[in-house]
């Protein structure tokens, strides 16, 4: 028993004893005797508390019950029910359980006072305990099963069942850049979001620093050239109202650097920077208790360029930023960076007219067989180096394959890395897809990154966006243009292009039409031949049959591409297209009369009757109109509006409108509209993949496959490969399995998810 423990007054009293002989056990189910005598209404509990390695006086159990019988003797039976966390090991059912070290049962009494809450344990008059023992955990029975889990899911839990789980690491010191990054003077750049930290004191230092910042930001650019434009981004910070904010970092058109550090206050650094050479800009604020208010949670960094501003021409090296600032900023070797500007030293300028002449060569000779081994003789290496020096960068991006990938030479990621932003910092559409998909992937040594991803799959898609608008993305000026589907570019012969003129002649309005396409645009192996095609859209336009062949012709006649431009004519031809039920010829109507008649009033109503018919530029340009608040009508700026006539574009395939969801999506700036960098990179990717030059060059390498020239058809499949496509992917490991047949050659089997596929 255990002993009584009395009160002041002698007619208080209260212990406990256990029915079960082994009292030193704690068993579920143990029955606890209770007993008691109170001179007035008391209150009274009994629990169970254990202590663990992190915490003490952890209640497991607990009954409360009140008698209001005074001066009278009870005894009050408890049983006690204990959670499976103390009674059972540790399994895919029971996943908390507490390691006890000790247990304890205590009981307490309490009187009942008018109004008062029932005390605790510490506070109570009257109260009694008993350590006993528990069965460790080692020794404790499984939990009888309740269901059966899937097989699946038991073995995730078997895989992660002992790992431990660390407190993330913070720190003030940020790498917004480690790996470098090529920039070609567009509007898209690299986004970073910080969030406030999750280390409790960190955040109050952040916090009381927003009105009396302490900040340093240092970081490494290389210029290929100056600023095509007044100011050129090299970093700054946006805030939720898309305004600047502190820190603005920018170079000016004479090669100096502008740095902005408060709201109004900026200064401009005397000194020229000096084209291809590494330099590194450090912009410290220090104590600073003047006007700035610096918060770098509310909105986002940019890395270059964005919407507001374009960027530089050259590269990013490693950007580091102090939230709290430094007297001294750190930087380790970086190889890349040193390989990179002596691959620029030793360039030369001139003869340009010879690159793609010397990367036809290289190519031509580019394979040597040496048993079952594929070499390349280092005459062809030299050579697809000169046609790079020489801005040909289809070379490039073959160099950066074979040392990436140890294709006929030693493996040398520093020179891949090397070559491939060299591609990028080109503008070439196949560099610039090959860096977005490495760093979407991660490989190659190419960290995964989906913000530079995303940075160079946008800039791709503005070239594709030139592909079919004489203009950039943003004017609603329409440019007819056929779709040019990558899969749809497959080797015909002339015998189509006999055919189709032999119904053209006979005034068949569908073959006048392709015939007239293909002439345009130089398809299926045809030349280019305007003046042909022009001939050819103006029959079938004037047949007045077909609303799709007026509204081609009066394109042309309106943009003056290959006839002479005659506005009247073209405007008739637009108008009785979409009588007869063009939607294009909507679209082509808001044009009209917003560019050429300045009549923005009906040109929106144009824009919004072919949006609601479903054209997909009919929704972009309505879009636009709301970014501008340019329609009398509606004479204000509305985003919201504008983000989702994008949205309905850009799900009917519109290019423009994915680069500006990406955008939104990106920086996640605009209210209601998350930041999802990884669904902005996914729908850039598969707008990329829609590149006619993609299917340009796949139709190259059939054809020279078709004839007998594997080596020329392996390298232009290759080129394709690199930029992530499938298709090309699947022919590369085809001919690295059939044909080849090399070790180095097979590296590139990584790329594909197929090992062999029959040729597109």
């Amino acid at each position: 028993m255990i002993p009584v423990l009395f009160s002041l007054h002698s007619l208080n009293f209260i212990y406990l004893s256990f029915t079960s002989s082994r009292d030193t056990v704690l068993v579920d189910g143990s029955v606890v005797r209770v007993q008691y005598q109170c001179s007035k209404p008391c209150h009274l509990a009994v629990e169970v508390v254990v202590s663990t390695l992190k915490k003490t006086d952890l209640a497991v159990f607990r009954r409360n019950w009140n008698s209001s019988a005074t001066r009278v003797y009870r005894i009050h039976q408890v049983q006690l029910r204990l959670p499976p966390s103390i009674l059972y090991q540790h399994d895919f059912f029971n996943r908390r359980v507490l390691d006890a070290q000790n247990v304890t049962v205590r009981a307490w009494l309490d009187h009942l006072n008018d109004g008062s809450e029932p005390g605790t344990y510490h506070s109570s008059m009257l109260k009694i305990y008993k350590v006993l023992q528990i069965k460790p955990l080692s020794e404790r029975p499984t939990k009888p099963p309740t269901d059966c889990p899937s097989w699946s899911a038991q073995l995730m839990w078997q895989m992660t069942r002992n790992r431990i789980y660390h407190c993330p690491h913070e720190s003030d010191t940020m790498d917004l850049l480690k790996f470098p990054l090529a920039t070609t003077g567009e509007h898209f750049g690299v986004v970073r979001r910080f969030q406030p930290f999750i280390d409790r004191g960190l955040e109050r230092a952040r916090l009381h620093a927003v009105t009396q910042p302490s900040v340093t930001l240092s970081v490494w650019i290389y210029l290929l050239k100056w600023c095509h434009k007044k100011l050129c981004g090299i970093i700054h910070h946006v805030d939720r109202n898309n305004l600047y904010d502190s820190v603005l970092m920018q170079l000016t058109d004479t090669g100096g650097s502008q740095q902005l550090v408060g709201e109004d206050e900026a200064f401009q650094t005397s000194v020229a920077l000096p084209l291809r050479k590494w330099i590194r800009l450090d912009c410290y604020i220090q104590d600073s208790k003047d006007s700035i208010h610096y918060d770098d949670t509310d909105g986002y960094f940019v890395i270059g360029g964005s919407k507001h501003i374009s960027g530089i021409r050259g590269y990013f090296g490693p950007i580091k930023y102090y939230r709290f600032g430094t007297e001294e900023v750190k930087f380790s070797n970086q190889i890349t960076l040193q390989e990179l500007d002596k691959t620029h030293q030793e360039c030369s300028l001139g003869m340009k007219d010879l690159r793609g002449t010397l990367f036809e060569h290289a190519v031509s000779t580019i394979f040597t067989r040496d048993q079952a081994e594929i070499k390349i003789p280092t005459k062809s290496v030299a050579l697809l180096q000169v046609s790079s020096c020489f801005g040909y960068h289809k070379a490039s991006l073959l160099l950066a394959t074979i040392y990436l990938s140890g294709l006929g030479h030693a493996v040398d990621q520093q020179l891949g890395h090397v070559y491939s932003l060299i591609g990028a910092a080109g503008d070439n559409r196949f560099a610039l897809m090959h860096a977005g998909y490495k760093h979407t992937q991660g490989i190659d040594g190419f960290p995964k990154d989906l913000d530079m991803a995303y940075s160079y799959y946008s800039n791709t898609g503005v070239l594709k966006c030139l592909d079919n608008h004489s203009m950039d993305c943003h004017n609603i000026l329409y440019k007819h243009s056929p779709p040019l589907d990558v899969y749809r570019l497959t080797h015909k012969t002339r015998d189509v292009f006999q055919y189709l003129k032999f119904h053209a002649e006979r005034g068949d309005v569908e073959s006048q039409k392709r015939l007239g396409t293909m002439l345009y645009w130089g398809q299926h192996g045809l030349s280019k031949d305007q003046v042909s095609a022009v001939k050819w859209f103006e029959r079938s336009a004037m047949q007045m049959k077909d609303p799709s062949a007026m509204y081609d012709y009066s394109i042309l006649l309106m943009k003056g591409q290959g006839v002479k431009r005659n506005h009247t004519r073209g405007f008739q031809l637009l108008e009785k297209a979409a009588a007869m039920g063009s939607i294009n010829a909507l679209n082509g109507l808001g044009w009209y009369h917003g560019i050429i008649l300045n009549d923005h009033k009906t040109a929106a109503i144009y824009f919004e009757q072919a949006a609601l018919n479903g054209s997909a530029d009919g929704m972009f340009n309505l879009g636009i109109y709301h970014l501008s608040g340019i329609n009398p009508d509606s004479p204000w700026r509305n985003e919201t509006a504008a983000f989702h006539q994008f949205l309905n574009a850009a799900q009917l395939g519109h290019i423009a409108a994915s680069v500006e969801i990406a955008r939104y999506l990106s920086t996640g700036s605009l209210e209601g509209v998350s930041q999802d960098v990884e669904r902005a990179v996914i729908m850039l990717k598969t707008v990329c993949e829609q590149n006619g030059h993609l299917g340009f060059m796949i139709r190259e390498a059939l054809q020279a496959y078709l004839q007998g020239s594997w080596q020329e058809a392996f390298v232009k499949y290759v080129l394709v490969a690199e930029t992530g496509l499938g298709l090309a992917q699947s022919n590369v490991a085809h001919l690295c399995e059939v044909t080849i047949c090399s070790f180095s050659c097979c590296n590139l089997l990584r790329l594909s998810s197929t090992k062999q596929c029959p040729f597109f």
